[in-house]
């Protein structure tokens, strides 16, 4: 597990170690407010939680808050499973954005132990192969 770290201006402690999902062969899909959105990017992954690069067309209604149904992580090694998550965290969206994308800290809020656990294996075995480590 990692300790505190520093992020932005103030003091991060995170449960979980956290991996970056950039280049990999994560995908990632979710319900909004009874919509289907299959657009957003996996950014980084943790048992705890995730980041997400979401389009601003799919992003118009979401917040800090927000809820993310029938949130799915779709690798090879990961089961796929329905998990929920809580919008923690909103970056980019600002008033007059009309392109791009937004990135949302999700914090998965019903998952269980053996989920979490395996998540927490997976970011644990992709740092054990991860040079320098």
């Amino acid at each position: 597990m990692w300790g505190p770290g520093l992020q932005g201006k103030g003091v991060e402690r995170r449960r979980f170690a956290r991996m970056s999902t950039s280049g990999g062969t994560y995908r990632v899909a979710f319900h909004l407010h009874e919509r289907m959105v299959a657009g957003a990017r996996l950014a980084n992954l943790s048992a705890g939680g995730c980041g997400l690069e979401i389009q601003l067309v799919d992003a118009w209604d979401l917040d800090t808050g927000s809820v993310l149904d029938n949130l799915c992580i779709l690798h090879p090694d990961l089961p796929c499973v329905p998990l929920q998550g809580t919008v923690m965290r909103l970056l980019g969206k600002v008033p007059g954005k009309t392109s791009g994308y937004v990135l949302a800290g999700i914090e998965f809020t019903m998952i269980t132990p053996f989920i979490q656990g395996m998540i927490d294996a997976h970011v644990e075995a992709h740092f054990a192969g991860a040079p320098g480590r």
